[in-house]
């Protein structure tokens, strides 16, 4: 399939089905347009792009029928590629789902491709930090229920939460994520997000104080000052992270 590269500028409302109908104008036109911005994005260029309103009846159809035409494996990577934070991606995405129905292998059998490597670097990322959240993640009780807030550099939310829902099948448990205004709740294993959400706010209780005034006087007391290693322990726990465990409030 020959697509024409272009000097075209597009714009999308930065969601997966708006990406999805970007996906379909540019293979119906056999033209990938050279920069796809977002609505944040945007903000930043000096050109006036072209924009692409989200169809999601079209954008399900194209998920169906791109499910069908690539391997399983390309297709994951495709959607995780999607939620990493990455500059470019959804062109890069463009060139992987081309090469994915060109070719039929394994998309990462195809790392001498720029585009690829780049998604794949991203990938790695995007799973290393779900990892780390699964060991950093600081919950407090609120009357019957577990909270935390994070604040991702990737869309990690949806990858983490199957975790807890399988660590905690009979708590009610409530993630916000900060960067994505994303709010996860898990109730009894089971999993449902709120898009465009503000911070929850709630009167913690006094027993959940006494809890974190117990947890830091205990940690006070097992550390040996004349053995801190703050660069060791910036290796195995980044600052990024510190800032929503209340072991360093």
């Amino acid at each position: 399939m020959h697509i024409e590269k272009t000097n075209e500028i597009w714009e999308y409302d930065g969601s997966f089905y708006g990406f999805l109908t970007i996906v379909y104008h540019a293979f119906s036109k056999k033209k990938f347009p050279e920069i796809i911005l977002t609505p944040t994005t945007a903000l930043e260029s000096l050109f006036q792009p072209y924009y692409i309103d989200t169809d999601e009846t079209l954008a399900i159809r194209i998920y169906e029928r791109l499910t069908k035409r690539v391997r399983k494996e390309n297709s994951q990577f495709i959607i995780d590629s999607f939620y990493c934070s990455l500059k470019e991606k959804e062109r890069y995405l463009l060139d992987a789902i081309q090469i994915s129905l060109e070719s039929g292998d394994l998309l990462t059998n195809h790392l001498g491709h720029s585009s690829i490597l780049a998604l794949q670097k991203s990938v790695k990322a995007l799973y290393s930090e779900v990892h780390s959240f699964t060991g950093f993640i600081r919950f407090e009780y609120v009357g019957k229920l577990l909270y935390s807030s994070i604040k991702p550099k990737h869309f990690s939310l949806p990858y983490l939460c199957p975790h807890f829902a399988k660590r905690y099948p009979q708590e009610l448990i409530i993630i916000y994520d900060e960067t994505h205004r994303l709010l996860g709740i898990i109730e009894q294993g089971h999993t449902r997000f709120i898009e465009n959400s503000d911070l929850p706010t709630f009167n913690t209780k006094e027993t959940e104080q006494k809890v974190q005034d117990n947890w830091r006087t205990f940690l006070q007391a097992v550390t040996f000052q004349e053995r801190k290693n703050e660069r060791a322990q910036l290796s195995h726990l980044p600052k990024r992270y510190r800032s929503h465990m209340i072991d360093f409030d």
